[in-house]
């Protein structure tokens, strides 16, 4: 088991981007390439200094896709103009794209994440994808970033849409791993387990606790201390559970059943928590545990997370692309193997029909 932290320093406050100039000039670095989108650019914008006298900034949009042509396209401007440091702006796909271009070089990596949508700005990994939105792998990486910077204005102010995601992806670190930690003995543990156990549960208890009322500041624009602990459980604490757990904290079932959807187009415009979320349930009863699956139904409904597949946009699927789900969920070589359980294609496929009988119930 290898365990590892976050970024190497983490500025959280609404002068947060004021360190940036600061970090640059005290590591003497004069070439800097800027990764962003659009929108987290014109989000983030007000609040940004100028990166400093004499520094040279390459601005790159990002193609929106964290896909290996994008990373080699970066990459490969990177190079040519010997860039020495990466500062990425925006979401997930933005941030691990630029893990992905700088790890194994000399370039150092700034992360400034403009939505609280998952645990990237965190995380030493990346997930990629094909162009068309298919998942394609995850890659661990050794380094963690030099520098993360959160400013809460920046991120109160995103789609709320995105917010949920994140509450979603994040209480799947909880799910994803208690088997795992129910199932070693005590000669097992080390401290690093137990540190990641017990941010799995903070995650939990957390979200269950305040995340609908989180939701409900976010649409008034407050930045509340409720707010504010949510949205940092989404990219702090759950980072940690995957940093210090490793192959025990990492994803399990409900993100190859994640995976397993974006084989379907219809789900493309679904967010990448949105369908965590439903793995979720998925794997609570492959597990038999319903009564947890009808303990989170109302919570998902409040908030608006997929608990079927007709919010999946996969309403009348026919019995071939149900053995499709099941059978990419359960292949081997899946994070769905790391469950201690025989799991097969047709224990897939009854959980998701299980879940369908439950929410008819619920309803």
């Amino acid at each position: 088991m290898i365990s590892q932290g976050g970024p190497q320093r983490y500025i959280s406050g609404t002068e947060a981007y004021e360190q940036l100039p600061v970090f640059i000039d005290d590591l003497k670095v004069e070439r800097v390439l800027f990764l962003h989108g659009h929108k987290s650019l014109a989000a983030a914008q007000p609040y940004l200094p100028s990166f400093g006298d004499g520094v040279e900034v390459v601005n790159v949009l990002f193609d929106g896709e964290c896909t290996y042509q994008e990373i080699k396209r970066i990459q490969e401007i990177a190079f040519s103009r010997k860039i020495q440091m990466v500062v990425a702006l925006g979401g997930g796909k933005v941030l691990d794209t630029a893990k992905s271009v700088t790890t194994s070089t000399s370039m150092y990596l700034v992360l400034i994440p403009t939505l609280a949508s998952n645990c990237a700005p965190w995380s030493a990994l990346s997930v990629h994808y094909k162009e068309n939105g298919e998942h394609l792998d995850h890659k661990v990486y050794k380094e963690t970033a030099n520098l993360m910077l959160l400013n809460p204005e920046v991120i109160i102010h995103s789609p709320v849409k995105y917010f949920v995601a994140g509450i979603a992806d994040t209480l799947a670190k909880f799910y994803e791993s208690q088997l795992i930690f129910e199932k070693l003995s005590e000669e097992e543990y080390t401290v690093a387990l137990e540190i990641s156990r017990q941010m799995a549960l903070e995650c939990k208890e957390t979200l269950l606790s305040q995340a609908i009322s989180a939701v409900e500041d976010m649409k008034a624009g407050r930045v509340t201390h409720t707010w504010r602990k949510v949205a940092e459980t989404i990219i702090v604490t759950a980072g940690t559970v995957g940093g210090w757990g490793d192959m025990f904290a990492r994803s399990t079932g409900a993100h190859a059943v994640h995976d397993a959807l974006t084989l379907f187009p219809q789900t493309v415009d679904l967010l990448h928590g949105e369908k965590v979320g439903y793995g979720i349930l998925v794997q609570l009863a492959i597990e038999k545990k319903f009564a947890e699956i009808k303990k989170l139904l109302p919570f998902y409904h409040k908030l608006g997370i997929p608990t079927n597949l007709a919010e999946l946009h996969l309403a009348n699927l026919s019995e071939c692309d149900l053995d499709k789900i099941a059978d990419a969920s359960a292949a081997e070589g899946t994070t769905m193997m790391l469950i201690p359980l025989l799991i097969n294609t047709t224990t897939v496929k009854k959980a998701i029909l299980q879940v369908e009988e439950i929410e008819k119930e619920i309803q």
